[in-house]
């Protein structure tokens, strides 16, 4: 199924743009009489990636509200219900199963690639409708009862790795540092040598340290002791920051890429001066989505309203980075159950199995970014590199927009 402008999306376009629609907006009459149609977010509120999870928090509180503006869902309000999985796979599983045994049509997450590794199976096992907007390790996106709109590494990473060294075309020898014993984080420090082989690249040393690490000192001293030309780094914000830190006193000012895990967080509003030489891979910024890639009306009305939102909690200015896929992954729900003529009174598993079907047959799907869907059930959208503006707290294209 292509996923075109349908009737409803224009709609919600015309409703995206008109401020009095957005906020304050009561469903229609018809709407009134039918139960609300419910759907689960599992994302962690609190926790070391808390910050994320009040992010995501707050893109989908806003499509939900654009999606009610619009008329709902066949007449039925769209209600989103939020679990906090604390970043602990048995948590989401916990919480899965309760939205399975609640009624609920659909879940959107969970967040991570160890927890969405460990739901979708189970989504199919029980027969229930997940979306996947933030996991990035390849290969975990389970047919036909999950979906992925998130691009991940097996596409992200090649497209920024080879941008990377577009605008660094000196590099010839790196060290990879990642946690080897994080499944999402080894998927990328594995990604990371494939990628230097077939660039030509010297891997001088994989340096480990652990997603817990309160010291990275040891880490930088090592990295130092290689005399890299890049540093490729898969590392979440808490220690991103300390071996930027240590990085910075052991002298060591070479170019580093970390995957799109650290172009989310507030990494860049805390990083201050130690961030200068830091890129990251992804696919937007504040300013801009991939050319031809996003719709720049809705991508334009969502980032002012979310920078208006926004709090020091999730990092001010607010970088908009991968946010509105958590938006859409929403939209994206809401348009198949659309289609599929559900609403509040439908049957749970009747359903969830409708919902299944347009998964299936989805090819395309136009939100505020634009995604085509490959085989496997895994979206792509183009990537390239950003770079840390250090002046601004913000993330930039080093290059030209990824197309």
């Amino acid at each position: 199924m292509h996923r075109k402008p349908s009737p409803s999306r224009r709609v919600l376009l015309a409703a995206l743009l008109g401020a009095a629609a957005v906020v304050g907006t009561s469903l229609p009459a018809h709407a009134q009489g039918k139960p609300p149609i419910k759907v689960g977010l599992i994302t962690p509120l609190t926790g070391p990636l808390g910050s994320y999870g009040k992010s995501q928090e707050m893109m989908v509180k806003l499509a939900v509200e654009d999606v009610n503006a619009a008329g709902g869902i066949n007449g039925s309000k769209l209600q989103v219900d939020i679990g906090d999985s604390q970043t602990d796979p048995g948590q989401a599983v916990l919480l899965f199963r309760k939205y399975f045994n609640d009624g609920y049509f659909g879940v959107v997450g969970p967040m991570t690639g160890t927890q969405w590794e460990t739901v979708s199976p189970l989504a199919n096992q029980l027969n229930m409708p997940a979306v996947s907007v933030n996991a990035i390790k390849p290969g975990i996106t389970i047919r036909p009862w999950t979906i992925r709109l998130m691009p991940p590494d097996d596409t992200l990473m090649p497209e920024g790795v080879k941008a990377f060294l577009a605008t660094n075309p000196k590099v010839k020898k790196v060290v990879i540092t990642a946690d080897v014993r994080e499944a999402s984080s080894k998927a990328s420090a594995d990604m990371y040598a494939v990628l230097a082989k077939q660039f030509g690249l010297e891997v001088l040393e994989t340096v480990e340290f652990s997603s817990r690490a309160t010291d990275m000192s040891a880490i930088a001293v090592q990295i130092k002791a290689r005399n890299p030309d890049a540093v490729f780094a898969s590392a979440f914000p808490a220690q991103a920051m300390l071996l930027a830190k240590d990085l910075a006193v052991q002298g060591v000012k070479v170019p580093v890429l970390n995957t799109s895990i650290l172009w989310t967080g507030p990494f860049i509003n805390n990083v201050g001066e130690n961030g200068r030489n830091w890129n990251v891979i992804g696919f937007a910024t504040n300013e801009a989505g991939p050319a031809g890639q996003f719709d720049a009306a809705i991508y334009g009305n969502l980032t002012k309203r979310a920078h208006q939102r926004a709090d020091a909690s999730i990092g001010l200015p607010f970088n908009v980075a991968n946010w509105p896929v958590s938006y859409d992954g929403i939209l994206f729900l809401a348009d198949a159950m659309r289609r599929a003529g559900i609403d509040g009174a439908t049957d749970a598993k009747k359903a969830r199995e409708a919902i299944k079907s347009q998964f299936m047959s989805a090819k395309s799907f136009n939100g505020a970014f634009k995604y085509s869907f490959r085989d496997n059930g895994d979206g792509h959208i183009p990537a390239g590199v950003l770079v840390a503006d250090i002046e601004r707290k913000v993330w930039k294209f080093t290059g030209p927009l990824p197309r």
